[in-house]
């Protein structure tokens, strides 16, 4: 099941890229993604960090991919 929604992730987040204009054309522009360059650019940004995280889910990577964040969260969370 995991692979399965990796594989879909992966094949989402390019349709996504490809399609960019037609979805921010359905999302329309908010005033919150004019700091990250407007809807065009936070759907390629979304769409990158989905296609990260399926490749990474898909090779059981992700403790390694996303141990900086550790660094972030307060020691009471992780238990230490």
């Amino acid at each position: 099941m995991v692979t399965f929604l990796c594989i879909l992730g992966i094949i989402g987040s390019l349709a996504a890229i490809k399609y960019r204009e037609r979805i921010a054309d359905m999302l329309g522009t908010a005033e919150w993604m004019d700091y990250v360059g407007g809807p065009y650019n936070f759907i390629i940004i979304v769409s990158v960090i989905v296609f990260l995280w399926s490749i990474s889910a898909l090779f059981g990577i992700t403790d390694v991919f996303l141990s900086p964040l550790l660094w972030i969260i307060p020691s009471g969370i992780r238990g230490g």
